[in-house]
């Protein structure tokens, strides 16, 4: 299992890898919030390196969103994991996805 780490690579943009797993995500949670709250008026979140993702994955994403919504922040997110979609599909939150995807 490869733990989930968030890369700040500048002041509004930031890449998470590793696994999303209920085990894993709690590591970043804090540092997102952080890295959100710090952004100008857009925060750019790249998943290219994520692995492995559970709903712990996407609860962790819309913990993100909440926090940028409550801090007027856009929150986009580039590369989403195919294997993140079903998980989207089952919980109908696609709509609520769809327009955060760059």
């Amino acid at each position: 299992m490869a733990a989930a780490e968030l890369r700040n690579t500048d002041a509004n943009r930031a890449q998470l890898l590793g696994d999303l797993l209920n085990t894993t995500v709690v590591a970043v949670v804090d540092a997102g919030k952080q890295q959100i709250t710090q952004a100008n008026s857009r925060w750019t979140l790249d998943m290219s390196g994520v692995e492995r993702v559970s709903s712990a994955g996407v609860a962790l994403i819309l913990e993100w969103l909440r926090t940028a919504q409550q801090n007027n922040i856009e929150l986009r997110i580039e590369n989403l994991p195919p294997h993140m979609r079903p998980i989207l599909e089952i919980s109908d939150l696609e709509p609520l996805f769809e327009p955060l995807l760059a």
